[in-house]
């Protein structure tokens, strides 16, 4: 009997357990389910749009120091190791060009530097075969030769270089060429006129005479333009020649190639919104740095951009006022490539409102206005100050200039 109970016990809850979920349950279940997987979903959401707006500001951050980084180096270069006599025309800013069209309402700056040392001087010039003969071992001294760079990565042939008559005659013409041949036992270089307008368009190319260049020198240089394609279509380029990309916002450095007496443009930088220049320096010669807004101090305000007078009233057609720069300030303003996805809508109060547009919007950089629009594309600005220090430095082991 007792087995009987125990059997029809077991039986009851075996069917209990058979039963399942009530339709209630169910419910129940499911919302909670659906609510954990929409508060999951909208996480992963969020998560994914911080992220994709964190790594297009990643590489934003990238471009701009990259560019800081070139434009640093080069910069230092300027003039370095040319005849201070020279120095006028070793570079040349231009204000927010608007030369052809469209408008380019960015900065640009063109100068001759190259901080590879050579100082050759010239016993004899002859302009017919162009062939320069020079002073009595002065290979020796710049052993650039295929002896020790084997694969001629920096020899002599197809460098550009810069030739300069005596400094002590005051006469600034000169050539620039490219060395086509160089004979190590009889001490002379055979070059290659190249046709090309220099800092403050000083014309090299018209020369003078042969003995206008005895105790004249040889200089490696580069010829460089920094500036930014703001608009995608520059004026007198073409997309896909010579290194033009055809996109808006590339920073650029021009460079003449000696191999083909072009001018390369090297893209540096993408998503560059403004690119400005400021000058300092002993722009009045009087052997202290200016105090070009007359307040007793020297410091980032006294910079001026390209043209401009100050208290001083400069004439920046003087040689005399380019010769006294000795700082650039350079300042680099990029945007994201897109509108951040993680953008929440417009504030409401006035104080929300500023930051908003700081953050969103485009700031003045230097003497380029504010942007008209807040347009959710985030900013990153970085600005230096390069020391023109190399400027007339002498880079020689042979003594100075």
């Amino acid at each position: 009997m007792k087995a009987k109970i125990s059997n029809r016990r077991f039986s009851s809850l075996y069917v209990s357990f058979r039963r399942g979920f009530t339709v209630i349950e169910v419910l129940i279940g499911s919302t909670i389910m659906l609510a954990i997987i929409m508060a999951t979903l909208a996480l992963y959401t969020k998560s994914n749009k911080v992220s994709a707006d964190q790594q297009q500001f990643s590489d934003l951050q990238h471009n701009v120091r990259a560019a800081m980084y070139f434009l640093s180096r080069d910069l230092k270069s300027i003039g370095a190791g040319l005849p201070l006599a020279f120095c006028p025309y070793f570079l040349e800013g231009v204000n927010n060009d608007q030369s052809g069209n469209p408008p380019v309402e960015t900065d640009r700056l063109t100068f001759l530097g190259d901080s590879d040392p050579l100082r050759l001087i010239i016993q004899n010039f002859s302009t017919g075969p162009n062939l320069i003969t020079l002073e009595p071992n002065q290979f020796d001294l710049y052993p650039y030769t295929a002896t020790s760079y084997p694969d001629d990565t920096l020899g002599y042939i197809g460098r550009l270089i810069i030739i300069l008559p005596n400094p002590d005659l005051n006469d600034q013409k000169g050539e620039i060429a490219k060395i086509t041949s160089v004979d190590l036992v009889a001490n002379q270089i055979s070059f290659e006129k190249i046709l090309v307008k220099t800092p403050h368009e000083f014309n090299l190319n018209t020369g003078g005479g042969p003995a206008d260049y005895v105790g004249g020198t040889v200089h490696f240089i580069a010829l460089k333009t920094y500036w930014l394609d703001a608009k995608g279509s520059y004026p007198g380029l073409s997309a896909g020649e010579r290194g033009y990309l055809g996109q808006p916002g590339v920073l650029y450095s021009s460079q003449l190639n000696p191999l083909n007496n072009n001018i390369d443009h090297l893209a540096l930088a993408q998503d560059i919104e403004d690119f400005q220049f400021q000058y300092h320096g002993d722009m009045d010669a009087d052997q202290q740095l200016d105090d070009n807004n007359s307040d007793g101090l020297v410091d980032v305000n006294d910079f001026l951009n390209w043209g401009d007078n100050g208290d001083k009233n400069f004439n920046w057609n003087d040689n005399e006022v380019t010769a006294g720069i000795r700082s650039v300030r350079f300042l680099i303003l990029g945007k994201t490539t897109n509108p951040y996805i993680g953008f929440s809508g417009a504030p409401t109060r006035e104080q929300d409102i500023r930051t908003y547009e700081n953050i969103y919007g485009k700031p003045a950089v230097a003497d380029s206005p504010v942007g008209g629009e807040v347009d959710r594309h985030r900013r990153f600005l970085l600005e230096s100050t390069a020391q023109i220090r190399n400027m007339c430095l002498s880079l020689y082991n042979s003594g100075g200039n």
